[in-house]
């Protein structure tokens, strides 16, 4: 989520920081003369926040999930500073239910995205279930308070004949390829054929992968590792890369994709990478690399794979999050509801 910088929380724009006309309205209201900067400093000051930050550093959560939620946190404490600032810190136990009703028809009137205001709302509740289950409040005012209804987009996909063409994009400059050829094979067909995140595969190194490139180690959101099979394409693009590369010690190490100065890339260059060989493939500019992993997903449940075997590979939490590739596989799903009408006889296996 974002950090310091400009942008309100719009549908246009992305999270993470107040708008200076937010920070005016709360100075004007309290008769204050400072900065959002200053503001947030002071929230820092504050024991019960830094407390929260270090329980959310010791369960795992990433840099980002904790600069969110101290975002989450100034954002409460600068629209409802008259309340919650008491002269010495924040009196959070001010803020009841009737005024967090009011809160989050404050961001639905400053044009909050609702997905914004959803995740506003769910980092607001951990930092009262821990004020709540420390004591420090009797309730959380947030509890069964819902934003606005999020439009659900349907996420990208591509066929399999356009993930082909995509991957095939980095044959086209001749049987012999550079290593930063084969590193862009190999990247996309990781992307491709074990789904992956972003995040996850910048953070991959070449120690992540066991002896005879068959499985990879894979480093998940809080913290959570999983071990993912590396097959057909995906393991040859690997086992070419680390022969050209010279990583064929005993125990090689460093970044699995790394650029020019051997660090590792980071998902702004991958994210070019994809979008480089999408459009050689002429492939809409929607291609991302999370296309590539809704994709390997969707193709895999359209050969029947299990739902739970898809989960488990894609690192989600829950199988709710796996059901959302669910709505890519309706057209099946039709075609085969349609046969049971017009009487057509099931298939033999």
């Amino acid at each position: 989520m974002g950090g310091s910088g400009s942008g309100r929380r719009r549908r246009d724009s992305s999270p993470g920081v107040l708008l200076k006309e937010d920070e005016k309205a709360a100075d004007s209201s309290s008769g204050a003369d400072r900065t959002g900067g200053e503001r947030h400093e002071r929230l820092l000051r504050d024991p019960l926040c830094l407390t929260y930050k270090k329980i959310l550093v010791r369960s795992g959560r990433s840099p980002r999930t904790v600069e969110a939620a101290l975002d989450d946190l100034s954002l409460l404490a600068t629209l409802e500073e008259r309340l919650l600032w008491g002269g010495e810190g924040f009196l959070w136990e001010r803020l009841d239910r009737p005024r967090a009703l009011k809160f989050v028809k404050r961001l639905c009137d400053r044009d909050y995205a609702p997905s914004s205001i959803a995740r506003i709302l769910s980092g607001l509740r951990g930092f009262y279930g821990f004020l709540t289950t420390s004591g420090h409040v009797a309730e959380d005012p947030f509890r069964r308070i819902s934003g606005p209804r999020a439009e659900r987009k349907l996420p990208p996909l591509l066929s399999e004949a356009e993930a082909s063409a995509l991957v095939a994009a980095c044959d086209r400059e001749g049987p012999e390829h550079s290593p930063k050829e084969l590193r862009d094979r190999a990247i996309l067909e990781l992307f491709y054929q074990t789904g992956v995140r972003l995040s996850e595969l910048c953070g991959l190194r070449w120690e992540d992968l066991d002896s005879n490139l068959s499985a990879l180690l894979v480093r998940g959101k809080g913290g959570k590792d999983r071990r993912v099979p590396v097959v057909g394409e995906a393991r040859e693009a690997l086992r070419a890369l680390r022969t050209l590369s010279g990583k064929t010690g005993a125990a090689p190490s460093g970044p699995l994709f790394a650029d020019l100065d051997g660090g590792p890339l980071s998902p702004w260059q991958v994210g070019r990478i994809v979008k480089k060989y999408a459009k050689e493939a002429g492939l809409p500019e929607t291609v991302t690399p999370h296309a590539l992993r809704h994709s390997c997903a969707t193709h895999l449940l359209d050969r029947e794979a299990d739902l739970r075997e898809i989960q488990a590979l894609l690192g989600h939490a829950s199988l709710g999050s796996t059901q959302r590739y669910l709505h890519t596989g309706l057209g099946e799903i039709a075609r085969k509801l349609a046969k049971i009408r017009d009487g057509s006889p099931p298939s033999t296996p």
